[in-house]
């Protein structure tokens, strides 16, 4: 009887496609009892009509609409990673096996017609099922009344797109392994090599390389070469709300393009395993890495990436015993890097005494990453201290440190193309850099963070900062286009570098303080159409107000007053409302209210007061609001579209606008001066 495979120009063999639908059943059958629960069975058992959600039907309608779309995002993705895997392990099994392998290879068949049957077979693992579900889904909706072909249809063009990719990607992995246990093992290392590297990468420049914030377009691309989290981060269901009536206008899908682009991706890794299938050894069944020119590769990447993941966990964990410094987390990478390379030679020898022939590799490798890290630690590039001319920056960004006193203007950001700040701007940085190893110093010769600091009228305050760390990172536009962009995590600073004006510290303190950048820390440019509804003055108890309240303003202030102190905040008068904006506006263009500081030290404690003024605005629909939240109102002001807005501002002593506001308003006794405090 003549065998099916027995012809040797055949592309496809239908006897061995059906007997690996038949032997390895419960790959395909586990996929679609999967799928058939999470959609037509979940439909028809826990889904009835009747309610409404949003402007949608919140039953059978809703799943039809939403929850179809929504499964075709993150779930479908995981599955199709995970069966794609089994997939191609059970297919391609042959190939581990010396017996088997030489076997089927031993028949009169052409190697293309045995990989496309097995690549077919493999894949007809997660189409035929997800075309089953996707029929009785059909059947599903149309028995619920509820039929909606068109999400269903993305659905199963989601599944296509994803077991195209991911399967196709997993006999890619295949084709450099013989031994079945390394192949899932590859398949997940390198689903997620390209971001691991770069956050690896990163994390380890920034021990090295003052100011390093990242490296353009990498992170875009490793995020590219991650697939898994792309696609989790780019398809997807999501619901159109209207924010004024507070219901659904519609639910749209996004991504699917990239899912076309991974599927488009996946053809091109099936034609590269077609290459190196038709080249594969029959000999390197059982080994680690089948193809010799990927050998050296894999023993030199185990090592670099043990050296830096494995690295950098010692030196987190075991170097607060060592000097700190980029040196010392070389050493650790070294040893980490030198264990790894001899258990990836002994993987590929399949032996454990393999370091007679294989040391002249390990140094070799060694050299390289002690070479890399004298350049970046001694900044042979030039990288640390290449700062733009000021004359070349169009605009820039920075994101500065969060500082004293914790109201919102406590995080400093600035978006600028005004010349006078960006030459500002590029000043603080040169004094960064120039100043980095004397900070260095400083900071390990410095002793008290804290301590006892006694005014020139002889009061003592307990406890007053006077050393600590800041972040700042900035990015400069230039004139030809690119993009320059520092990061200063642990920027350490004392109270007598805040007294020297060139000192860094000083500079960046004077920055952040200047009324236009200190205004955006609490509004946006415009805030002319807002309107303000509430004010509070929060207040702290303390019973020597009552009587003191009593004796200026009356007995039934001082109650209300007492009142207040329960809820933690005193009422501003509705009368008084407009005064007080008006007052915090002239104190904040003119510095005197919104100071920052670097360090909780004894000017914040003698200038900020306990007490904190909260506002809420009404901002008009389409007018910027920064921070804001739905109104909760009734049906006239959501029609009316305008939101709110709360904007807290710390009390201060320079604030003479507005202590003269809260003077008139009778709320100035509530003042209580940190320092004052017990």
């Amino acid at each position: 009887m003549k065998s099916a495979t027995s012809s040797s120009k055949s592309w496809f063999y239908p006897t061995l496609w059906k007997k690996n639908m038949a032997r390895f059943w419960p790959v395909w059958a586990l996929y679609g009892l999967v799928w058939l629960v999470a959609l037509p069975l979940n439909l028809m058992t826990n889904y009835r009509g009747g309610g409404n959600w949003g402007g949608l039907d919140e039953g059978a309608n809703h799943f039809a609409n939403y929850t179809v779309l929504e499964y075709a995002g993150e779930l479908s993705v995981i599955l199709s990673v995970g069966f794609a895997i089994l997939a191609a392990m059970a297919v391609f099994s042959y190939l581990y096996q010396s017996r088997s392998v030489g076997m089927l290879h031993a028949l009169p068949v052409k190697r293309e017609g045995l990989f496309l049957t097995n690549y077919l077979s493999g894949l007809s693992f997660l189409l035929l099922p997800a075309v089953a579900v996707f029929g009785l889904a059909l059947l599903a909706e149309a028995a619920k009344g509820c039929l909606n072909a068109g999400a269903l249809g993305l659905w199963l063009g989601c599944q296509v797109c994803y077991a195209l990719f991911f399967y196709s990607f997993a006999v890619f992995c295949a084709m450099f392994t013989g031994h079945i246990l390394a192949l899932p093992a590859f398949y997940a290392i390198l689903n997620g090599l390209a971001t691991g590297l770069y956050v690896l990468v990163s994390a380890v420049l920034r021990q090295f390389v003052f100011g390093f914030s990242g490296i353009d377009g990498v992170e875009r691309a490793a995020l590219w070469l991650t697939p898994v989290a792309k696609l989790i981060d780019k398809v997807g269901a999501f619901r159109e709300w209207d924010e004024a009536q507070a219901v659904v206008l519609a639910i749209r899908f996004q991504g699917f393009g990239y899912a076309l682009v991974y599927a488009l991706a996946g053809l091109v890794l099936a034609a590269l395993a077609l290459c190196l299938y038709r080249r594969r050894s029959l000999e390197t069944a059982g080994d680690v890495v089948a193809v010799s020119w990927v050998r050296p590769i894999f023993k030199y990447g185990v090592g670099l990436c043990a050296g830096l993941a494995f690295g950098s966990v010692l030196y987190a964990w075991l170097g607060w015993n060592l000097p700190q410094g980029a040196w010392t987390l070389l050493l650790f990478m070294l040893l980490c890097g030198a264990m790894g390379y001899f258990v990836a030679e002994m993987l590929l020898q399949k032996a454990f005494w393999v370091f007679q022939g294989s040391w002249k590799g390990c140094v070799l490798l060694l050299c390289a990453m002690t070479a890399a890290t004298a350049v970046m630690e001694l900044d042979l590039t030039g990288f640390e201290r290449r700062v733009p001319d000021p004359d070349r920056v169009v605009s820039l960004t920075l994101y500065g440190p969060y500082t004293a006193p914790n109201d919102d203007g406590r995080s400093v950001g600035l978006d600028t193309s005004d010349p006078e700040l960006i030459r500002l701007v590029t000043e603080l940085h040169w004094a960064v850099v120039e100043e980095k190893d004397a900070v260095d110093r400083d900071r390990s010769d410095f002793d008290g963070w804290y301590g006892d600091v006694t005014l020139a009228d002889g009061t003592v305050l307990r406890d007053i900062q006077k050393a600590g760390s800041v972040q700042l990172r900035i990015s400069y536009d230039l004139d030809t286009g690119a993009q320059v962009r520092r990061r200063y995590d642990d920027l350490f600073l004392t109270a007598d570098m805040l007294a020297d004006p060139d000192s860094a510290a000083a500079r960046l303190q004077a920055l952040i303080n200047r009324p236009e950048v200190t205004w955006y820390g609490y509004f946006p440019a415009d805030i002319s159409g807002w309107r303000l509804v509430d004010a509070y003055l929060t207040v702290t108890d303390d019973g020597r107000q009552w009587a003191e309240n009593a004796e200026k303003y009356g007995e039934e202030y001082a109650d209300r007053y007492a009142e207040e102190v329960q809820a933690g905040r005193a009422a501003v008068p509705q009368e008084g409302w407009d005064d007080l904006l008006a007052a915090l506006q002239s104190d904040l263009k003119a510095g005197r209210i919104g100071r920052r500081y670097l360090l909780d030290d004894a000017q914040r404690q003698t200038n900020c007061y306990y007490n904190d003024l909260e506002l809420t605005f009404y901002v008009p629909e389409g007018q910027a609001a920064g921070t804001e939240t739905a109104l909760a109102a009734d049906s006239t002001q959501r029609a009316n579209r305008e939101r709110t807005r709360s904007v807290t501002i710390t009390v201060q002593k320079t604030a003479t606008d507005t202590l003269a506001v809260l003077e008139r308003l009778g709320l100035a006794g509530a003042l209580v001066l940190r320092a004052d405090l017990p």
